[in-house]
């Protein structure tokens, strides 16, 4: 198995759980950089809760990678208003998944990683989705599990 992780985080909750993994796998992370960062969490709300009914999604700053050497993506963002951050949706939907596996995780306050699921088979259309892992507010995921099965890919 040779994976690579994307991800986004706002908070810093997603990036926890990147940077664990990072190490976990001993593997190479990319954080999705937005071109206009999110402020504190009322202004983010504001913000996406707007982006939600824009006709173009946010831009991002990180350049799309080339995941030819990769066959396991593992794919972090915070879940917004019960989806996927729309720029984050839109850097995934140009990268080229074609026959990798993606393994999401998310971190939430309100809703789990369910709530994204079907975004998320849409933006991945030739890839196959495993494993995936969330962990919020009221509710911590098992990490430790998570990253065995992970790891035996």
């Amino acid at each position: 198995m040779k994976p690579i992780i994307i991800y986004y985080s706002r908070s810093g909750n997603t990036e926890k759980i990147a940077l664990q993994a990072k190490e976990d796998l001993n593997c190479e992370a990319i954080k999705i950089v937005p071109e206009e960062a999110y402020g504190n969490y009322i202004s983010a709300c504001l913000r996406v809760t707007k982006e939600k009914k824009a006709p173009v999604a946010p831009a991002f700053l990180t350049p799309i990678p080339d995941l030819s050497g990769y066959d396991v993506i593992l794919l972090g963002y915070p879940i917004w208003a019960q989806d996927i951050p729309r720029f984050v949706a839109d850097f995934i939907e140009k990268c080229d998944l074609t026959g990798k596996t993606v393994v999401p995780f998310a971190t939430y306050g309100m809703s789990g990683i369910n709530w994204t699921m079907k975004h998320l088979k849409q933006l991945c259309v030739n890839a196959g989705i495993k494993l995936p892992f969330d962990s919020g507010v009221f509710k911590k995921g098992n990490y430790e599990q998570w990253i065995t099965d992970v790891k035996n890919l």
